[in-house]
């Protein structure tokens, strides 16, 4: 009986001591376990306070981790350059032989590349000059089955028929009329700010409202040019022609574009630089208080005055090209000077390239960047609306600013001299403190940044260094720290 005690206490204390251990090494496991949690967790740093809500916990399924975003192209890619830009302008041999040459002035042989194309297989004489662009023939759009306007449908297949050439290195799509005039290096500095791996849609309004209104304000107007990314062209291709059936009530091409290119989600990303110039009469006003941003293109130039007073149209755009093309960024910018003294208070507006105004009053930046209303509304001839704001021209002459031209351009290295001259207005201000003596202005200015639009763009300060005879000379510069437009 004492044996089988023994053998019982035995058990007992072996079964204690199994316990004991067992206990010993669960407490040794979390021991384990809460200094690895509590180390993880100084390494990781705090969970976020959106955890809670995440899919994954709430369905008590193991959460999913996205991507990380795509780099940016720069990290990744070359810069985008002109020569990853196809161009494709809409013409027809009737219109080709009038406009081409807009396009010659603009166009750079084995530099830019794209085609011109056309209803119809043209003369060759057509094609002679050798800064001509190539041309190409539109497909037969009778195969394409309820599309409406034969033209329309045309046009807006170029992006398509460029698609289906399979170029390489192409990373943007770029459509114009044939009266559109690119300034190319500022295309290509609009565009290299996107992505081009993400379908965009890049361009401009009309200027008029009633035009946005009877189109859309979400669309790209085609006369002023817009773009369109690689991906979003080859989603384009998958459906255009289907597409195109259902929207054959529309007006134009660019209208039909548009309407594809929402089918497939995509907005316009809107660039102010493209100009579709709806407008009549003088766009003096309009041009002379440009926007802050690249100068990309201009339309219509048939249907306006001449750039500039006393030459023909044709002249007076290759006169301000030539100009542009020694600092491409300065096209247009406007630049705010003042020349306050006892006896004159004159504000000088420069715009680069192309005018200077001197008017003999103090006028605030914000007037002098309203455009002057020389221009009335495309389709009905009136005096607005317009999609910005205008500032009448008074019919009082001392209150009209004494405009001068641009005459010459010098080339200084790092530096340009422009010179303009002083275009007398039919009635003349009377009174003493006008700049009557004042017959030209002499403008300084260092080279723009290619990449100054990417970095935070700011309006360039101004000031008068004096003037001598008849020449007043301004200087252009970056503003200092602290200082305004007005200092």
């Amino acid at each position: 009986m004492n044996h089988v005690r023994e053998i019982t206490n035995y058990f007992h204390y072996k079964n204690s001591e199994a316990v004991t251990k067992s206990l010993k090494l669960t407490l040794l496991v979390f021991l384990i376990f809460s200094i690895s949690f509590v180390v993880l967790s100084t390494l990781l740093g705090p969970p976020s306070r959106w955890a809670a809500a995440s899919p994954g916990c709430l369905l008590n399924t193991p959460e999913t981790t996205s991507e990380p975003p795509d780099p940016s192209p720069s990290v990744t890619d070359p810069p985008t350059e002109i020569s990853h830009v196809l161009f494709g302008i809409g013409g027809s041999v009737r219109t080709w032989r009038d406009r081409k040459r807009y396009s010659e002035l603009w166009w750079q042989p084995n530099v830019t590349r794209g085609f011109v194309w056309l209803d119809e297989n043209p003369d060759p004489e057509l094609f002679s000059h050798p800064g001509s662009l190539p041309y190409k023939v539109s497909e037969d759009v009778a195969r394409v089955k309820n599309a409406g306007s034969g033209p329309a449908v045309r046009i807006a297949r170029i992006v398509l028929e460029l698609f289906k050439l399979r170029l390489p290195d192409v990373r943007w799509f770029v459509m114009g009329d044939d009266d559109t005039v690119f300034f190319v290096e500022n295309l290509v500095s609009v565009l290299s700010r996107y992505d081009h791996r993400k379908m965009y849609y890049v361009g401009g309004c009309s200027e008029s409202v009633e035009q946005d209104v009877m189109h859309s304000y979400g669309m790209a107007f085609g006369g002023g040019g817009f773009a369109v990314s690689y991906p979003l062209a080859e989603q384009m291709a998958r459906i255009f022609d289907t597409c195109l059936g259902r929207y054959s009530n529309f007006y134009g091409s660019d209208q039909r574009v548009w309407a594809c290119v929402t089918e497939l989600g995509v907005s316009l990303t809107k660039e102010r630089g493209f100009h579709q110039m709806d407008v009549r009469g003088d766009a003096y006003g309009l041009l002379a208080a440009h926007p802050l941003t690249p100068l990309v293109s201009l339309h219509h130039l048939d249907y306006i005055k001449p750039l500039l007073p006393n030459r023909t149209k044709y002249e007076s755009l290759n006169t301000f090209i030539q100009t542009y093309r020694l600092d491409p960024p300065r096209a247009m910018q406007q630049s705010f000077c003042f020349y306050n003294t006892w006896w004159h208070k004159w504000s000088i507006s420069v715009s680069w390239g192309y005018t200077v105004q001197i008017y003999r009053s103090l006028l605030t930046p914000h007037e002098l960047q309203t455009p002057l209303q020389t221009f009335l509304t495309w389709r009905s001839w009136k005096n607005g609306p317009f999609t910005f704001n205008t500032r009448p021209l008074s019919t009082n002459p001392c209150e009209v600013p004494a405009t001068y031209f641009i005459s010459r351009v010098q080339d200084k290295g790092n530096d340009t001299v422009t010179t303009y001259v002083r275009h007398d207005s039919a009635k003349k201000c009377k009174k003493g403190d006008y700049p009557h003596t004042i017959e030209t202005v002499v403008v300084l200015a260092s080279k723009m940044n290619p990449n100054y639009w990417i970095e935070g763009p700011r309006r360039q300060c101004c000031e008068i260094k004096g003037w001598k005879y008849n020449s007043m000379e301004v200087r252009v510069r970056s503003c200092k720290d602290g200082e305004t437009i007005t200092s």
